[in-house]
């Protein structure tokens, strides 16, 4: 029926069908990922960036979400990471703000301490604290695509949820936030991106595979069993 399909896991898996995530108003491309062109997922990830984005805009006029790497167009092995083979996953640069405060666009991915400084070579920059928690917030209460994690650095996911709580955001959100919000034991600490990783969507199983932890809010029965999924 030409409905995207994700097959198998996010680190073993194929993408029929895939949907691509294009440039608009809200969204573009990270330089330093446009040229490769890996910027396919399943109808459910290319939506909920593009709504989460959008909704950014619209309370928070003035700057375009910056969208690193996806899949492949028809999934499988992608140099440079460990996972994003099934359309699944996404790396998402954090909004930040340049000089006078104003929006800054990055040609890569930027990292930040706890405070919210950029860390060289890009100690001009800041954490967008505002947008940045209007992203997570919006695609973990999003009611189609269901989010499992999003990995980033601990003091990152700190900030974020500080954040959200000096907006008085509503208790749902902060709780999930603070669920799927995580630093990876291993490899990568994503204290530069985060790395946005939904459940299998209902039409892709069986052959979509998921791994614990399953969220109270997973879409289905929890069939597979195994050793939780911190993968990259």
């Amino acid at each position: 029926d030409g409905r995207s399909r994700s097959i198998g896991f996010p680190w073993q898996g194929r993408l029929p069908h895939a949907v691509k995530l294009t440039e608009h108003p809200n969204v573009r491309y990270t330089d330093d990922y446009a040229p490769a062109g890996h910027f396919f997922g399943t109808t459910e990830l290319v939506n909920v960036i593009e709504r989460a984005a959008s909704q950014v805009a619209r309370r928070l006029p003035g700057a375009r979400l910056s969208v690193g790497e996806l899949s492949r167009a028809a999934g499988g092995d992608i140099e440079g990471h460990s996972s994003h083979e099934n359309g699944r996953d996404a790396d998402l640069a954090f909004y930040m703000l340049g000089g006078g405060g104003r929006p800054f666009p990055p040609m890569s991915f930027a990292g930040f301490d706890a405070n919210g400084r950029g860390l060289e070579p890009n100690r001009a920059l800041r954490f967008d604290d505002a947008r940045n928690w209007e992203l997570v917030s919006r695609l973990v209460t999003d009611p189609d695509a269901r989010v499992q994690f999003i990995f980033v650095g601990r003091a990152i996911r700190d900030r974020v949820l500080a954040e959200g709580r000096r907006r008085s955001a509503p208790a749902a959100a902060l709780d999930r936030a603070a669920v799927v919000m995580a630093q990876p034991a291993e490899g990568h600490p994503h204290r530069n991106h985060f790395h946005v990783r939904i459940y299998c969507p209902p039409a892709s199983r069986p052959a979509c595979k998921d791994r614990a932890p399953f969220h109270p809010w997973y879409p289905g029965a929890a069939a597979f069993t195994g050793r939780p999924s911190f993968t990259r």
